[in-house]
């Protein structure tokens, strides 16, 4: 019998070769908490989650009356890869209304969701080698991303009483392989939004230096104690050229399930990432980009009410973690998160437990006050620990009880 063909021998599953750049990739922090927290629940643990930064709010009226309004019309075909054109408008007079920019649909592109559009930035923007900066403590994807297209993530830290970064070691990490900055405000752990002088200092590198500022702002709707946000190109008009926004409606109105996010910026680059979505994903669903034009035209007073919620809640949390020992945190600005300084209690000890970092901290709280948080090194920042309060007030307080004795327990 004639032997089979070398290539026409089958492999086992454990033969399947996985590319580098995808073994090299971690899984999101964020994801492996809540995963396990979900875990410990099914085991019958009484499991208090504050590892999501998902809003616990149903969609907003609007947004649903605007799905069923699509479905009832037939609304189930492809839209244009760059996404409806009714919904790029919508984000262009969006912009306008709130920041007083001036945008036209081609410069706008609709994703699903945030991050397949910071993905999409980084493949258009990165070669191989390149070099990015990405200011600490920074959301957990950032860095994978800019790996996974095999360039190098430049990371800088902050002042640990602060999280402010400094322009000085910006300018000093910048090379001639670099090509882009991170910006995220407000900030994904630590609620931060940075000072004028810091966000004008910025833009003037980018434009320097020829670099494109990615600004993840999609928390801008997300502010507390009468504070204003305003957008870097409010800041710096100048660096339009160099800006490209990343926004969405997955917290602002409630849409995390929906998958869609927004990214708006010079038309040559909507136009490349636009490219890539069309071979990726086509494009987000249909349906849910027209649930997302009707929750921006009719939501704003849904989106006021979940803010004012999310006020009350931020004074909550924080009123009660002002009282608590070995803890330190930095007023959140925006956002819905509580990042805070854990390091005081390091060498204390519980049952068998004995806290040496942030992670065995969480380990620690998971196991002894059943609560699930994230170690702030998936943040890039060890030392502090994110919890989130986008739940309600009655599970903040049960949280903030277990948190206060386990704290008090500590030997």
């Amino acid at each position: 019998m004639a032997a089979k063909p070398r290539d026409a021998v089958r492999r086992g599953p454990s033969m399947v070769r996985i590319s580098e750049r995808l073994t090299r990739l971690q899984p999101a922090a964020t994801r492996v908490v809540s995963e396990k927290a979900a875990d410990l629940r099914r085991q019958g643990r009484d499991i208090i989650s504050l590892s999501t930064g998902e809003p616990d709010f149903v969609s907003p009226p609007a947004v649903m009356e605007a799905a069923r309004r699509a479905l009832d019309a037939g609304h189930t075909f492809y839209t244009p890869a760059a996404g409806l054109l009714e919904l790029r408008e919508e984000v262009a007079r969006y912009y306008k209304t709130r920041f007083a920019l001036e945008y036209e649909a081609r410069e706008v592109m609709i994703g699903a969701g945030g991050k397949p559009l910071l993905f999409e930035a980084c493949a258009a923007l990165l070669n191989p080698g390149d070099e990015a900066i990405i200011i600490a403590p920074a959301f957990v994807s950032y860095v994978e991303q800019v790996r996974f297209c095999d360039a190098k993530p430049v990371i800088i830290e902050t002042d640990p009483q602060t999280l402010d970064f400094s322009l000085g070691d910006i300018r000093a990490a910048i090379t001639d392989r670099t090509r882009m900055i991170m910006l995220n405000a407000p900030n994904n752990p630590s609620g931060r939004i940075y000072g004028d002088d810091l966000v004008v200092g910025l833009c003037e590198l980018a434009i320097e230096h020829d670099l494109t500022i990615i600004n993840d702002e999609i928390y801008e709707r997300i502010i507390f104690d009468g504070i204003t946000y305003r957008n870097p190109l409010n800041l710096c008009p100048a660096a339009r050229n160099r800006m490209l926004h990343i926004n969405g409606a997955s917290k602002s109105l409630a849409m995390t399930g929906w998958r869609i996010g927004f990214a708006i910026g010079p038309a040559e680059l909507i136009k490349r990432m636009t490219m890539l979505q069309g071979h990726n994903t086509s494009g987000p669903s249909s349906i849910a980009q027209w649930a997302a034009l009707g929750g921006l035209r009719n939501g704003q007073e849904q989106i006021d009410a979940m803010a004012a919620q999310y006020q009350k809640r931020k004074d909550l949390i924080t009123a009660r973690l002002g009282r608590m020992p070995y803890l330190r945190y930095i007023p959140p600005q925006g956002a819905f998160y509580i990042f805070a300084d854990i390091r005081a209690a390091y060498g204390k000890s519980v049952g068998d437990m004995t806290i040496t970092d942030d992670v065995s901290f969480c380990e620690a709280l998971l196991e002894y006050a059943e609560i699930a948080a994230i170690p702030g090194a998936a943040f890039l920042q060890p030392g502090f620990f994110r919890m989130s309060f986008a739940t309600s007030e009655d599970i903040i307080e049960t949280a903030m009880t277990r948190m206060h004795d386990f704290l008090a327990a500590l030997a």
